[in-house]
């Protein structure tokens, strides 16, 4: 067992066989959020069995150690939780909230849940059946497909994958292929838990040393595979609508620059005052829903904007998007600055409020940056940012023409010059 390290009021413990606990306590608050993420996200699948790791989180939840999943789920609510598994690129999480007075209980049910899986065969057949039903309602939400497909042709294989997997491999998945995705993913080295809330260190420290000291494994993470594609892509579909998706390259999660693009993303695209709304929707009235976002990943980040107009003023809408980036290097003015600045401070306050969100910052920050940072280290990392830094950043950011993913009946001109 390794020792405990305290940060500010968040203590972090990384036991004998990897797995790594980060605890913020709150004691003004009687809920406890948790967020356990373990190496087994989309990212980490075989290549001919995109999927598994999708089809493992359903099977997770269906029954465990002496439960099967009716008296798994019983029990859950008993405790007053309110939980959900989820895949991600490069993890497999469980989340839950509770009261605190539940922690033992809740924390015991939820390692059952994965240290403890049935994975029946007979439930392989209704989870492929969500799986693939989940895969098909892509085509009734258009810009969730389009982000997607960006992702897919904007980023370097394998992290360029989603949560849903392949339909060939979905199709074609069979228990064993399950089993082996658990074994190989559901492993302390590599895991993550965060806790926030009305919860001692010190104590949860002992229970869970006691529950996984005889867990062991560790996962091998994949390397990128090739370069992005790039470029622009058109996908034909009949409709009354055209969805449009951009992204370029932007600062990872550690680099001294990432501070100064979330400031400046905000400007361009994270907010009703944001440019892209302004000069797309409110000046010009050239598409129903237009906005940006700045993206952090462990080696790169990315800035993405999305816009969902008619055909008739999608080439404009494309074209003055492209055109608010491309201005965005001429520099922005202090009262734009001012306003993101207080819009970043405010998003920090309300997530502070939240167990849950602050226990998933938790362990964001340690997959991203290698510790985790308290509401106040966040806020005075921003509070440092002046005008004159943004400016000279978005002075030589990149220009690099950026990834084009359009759906809709006809394509467009792509012009970026």
């Amino acid at each position: 067992m390794k020792g405990r390290i305290a940060v500010n009021s968040i203590e972090t413990h990384r036991f004998g066989n990897g797995l790594q606990l980060l605890v913020e306590p709150k004691k003004n608050v009687k809920s406890c959020g948790l967020h356990w993420v373990f190496p087994s996200g989309a990212c980490m699948d075989d290549g001919n069995r995109v999927g598994a790791s999708v089809m493992l989180a359903e099977m997770l939840v269906r029954g465990a150690g002496s439960m099967d999943s009716r008296a798994l789920s019983d029990a859950m609510d008993r405790c007053g939780m309110r939980r959900s598994t989820d895949v991600g690129v490069f993890h497999l999480s469980a989340s839950a909230t509770m009261m605190g007075a539940s922690l033992d209980r809740g924390l015991e049910l939820l390692s059952t849940m994965v240290l403890e899986p049935h994975l029946a065969e007979e439930s392989v057949e209704p989870v492929r059946s969500l799986c693939l039903q989940s895969l098909d309602s892509l085509r009734d939400e258009p810009q969730h497909e389009v982000m997607l497909r960006l992702r897919a042709r904007h980023r370097r294989s394998p992290f360029n994958r989603n949560g849903y997997g392949e339909r060939d491999a979905i199709e074609s998945m069979k228990r064993c292929d399950l089993q082996s995705a658990w074994e190989r993913g559901i492993v302390p080295d590599g895991a993550m838990l965060g806790v926030c809330g009305d919860v001692e260190p010190s104590a949860l420290v002992d229970l869970l040393e006691e529950r996984f000291g005889t867990w062991s494994g560790t996962a091998s993470h994949p390397e990128e595979e090739n370069e992005s594609r790039g470029g622009a892509e058109h996908v034909d579909r009949e409709s009354a609508q055209v969805h449009i998706a951009l992204a370029w390259d932007a600062p990872a999660a550690s680099h001294a620059d990432a501070v100064l693009e979330r400031l400046a993303s905000r400007i361009f695209g994270g907010s009703s005052s944001g440019r892209l709304f302004t000069e797309v929707r409110q000046k010009q009235s050239l598409c129903y829903s237009v906005g940006g976002s700045y993206r952090v990943g462990p080696e790169r980040g990315e800035i993405v904007v999305y816009a969902g107009t008619t055909p008739e003023r999608a080439q404009k809408t494309l074209d003055t998007c492209l055109a608010e980036y491309r201005r965005m290097k001429q520099g922005i003015t202090e009262d734009e600055f001012n306003r993101a600045r207080i819009g970043l401070e405010s998003g920090l306050i309300f997530s502070g409020e939240s167990t849950s969100a602050r226990a998933t910052a938790l362990v964001s920050d340690q997959f991203l940056l290698g510790h985790p940072r308290s509401l106040d280290d966040v806020r005075s990392e921003i509070a440092a940012v002046t005008l004159d830094q943004v400016n000279a950043y978005l002075a030589r950011r990149s220009d690099v023409a950026p990834t084009i993913v359009t759906m809709g009946p006809a394509p467009l001109d792509i012009d970026d010059s």
